[in-house]
Order: structure tokens, then sequence, then C-alpha cells
């Protein structure tokens, strides 16, 4: 029969094996590539989280951002994906009080979290924002 036995075959082994050895050879040790931990330990892990915006429109915008990008930064670019003026532009966690952060503040230490829902605020006209909603018409007075 013209089939291997199992004597014939070669199992993969940790160093040369005895009959290399005598006969003065070494096979060939195959390794896997290993990741350079060194690599690994220089470059922290960019850890995003996901703000989510809702717009004057109604519409909800959900951003990627890093915790250490500045407030502003981040102001400019909702404004930018809601297709507004980041000028007449505010943000706020209860739709009636804006987030006034020092320029340059991370949003890390203005205490948003991943997840959370801001509102966007807009004063330019026609823009549906809060900030420009006209007050609620008075309860007519009863008519006797």
């Amino acid at each position: 029969c013209s089939c291997l036995g199992w004597a014939d075959v070669r199992w993969p082994s940790s160093g040369p094996s005895s009959r290399d050895a005598r006969r003065g050879r070494h096979s060939p040790r195959l390794r896997a590539p290993t990741l350079s931990t060194t690599s690994l330990r220089t470059q922290a892990p960019v850890i995003l989280m996901i703000l989510r915006v809702r717009t004057p429109s109604g519409g909800t915008l959900k951003l990627r951002v890093e915790p250490s990008l500045a407030f502003d930064a981040f102001l400019t670019q909702a404004a930018a994906e809601a297709g507004l003026p980041s000028a007449a532009c505010s943000l706020s966690l209860n739709r009636k009080e804006s987030l006034s952060p020092a320029p340059g503040t991370p949003l890390s230490q203005v205490g948003l979290a991943g997840g959370d829902l801001l509102y966007l605020l807009s004063s330019e006209p026609g823009s549906g924002g809060a900030a420009t909603a006209a007050p609620p018409p008075a309860a007519a007075a009863p008519v006797a």
C-alpha cells in the first residue's frame, strides 16, 4: 500500500528531534507572528463617546467624539451637522439653561458622558429652535 503510516507522519515539535540532532541537522521552527507589546503600550486606545443632539427641527444627531474634545469645538460640529451657524447656537441639557463652560474646556470636564442627550438651541430666525419659539398663546378670556 502506498499510504503513509503513523510512523511516517512528522508532527511539529518544539525543537529538533533526536534523529535530526544525531544527523547534525536542525529543522526550522515555525512561529506565528507576535505583536510587540511595547508598541501596544505606547499608543493609548482611542475611546469615543456617542452624544445625541436634538436639533431645532426635531431630528436627532448621533455624534462620536473624544471626551478630550473642547466643548466649543463640539458645539461647532453639532451646529454644522444641523446646518446652522455655530455663532447663533447653544447646547442645553434641559432645553432651558444653556451650557456655557470656559472656552477650551473638554467635554469630560463639563460633565457629559456617553449617551447624553443635548438640545441644540438656536437664536436664528426660522430655525424652529426653542430659543426663538414664540410664547404659547394666552388662554382666551371667557365671554359672558
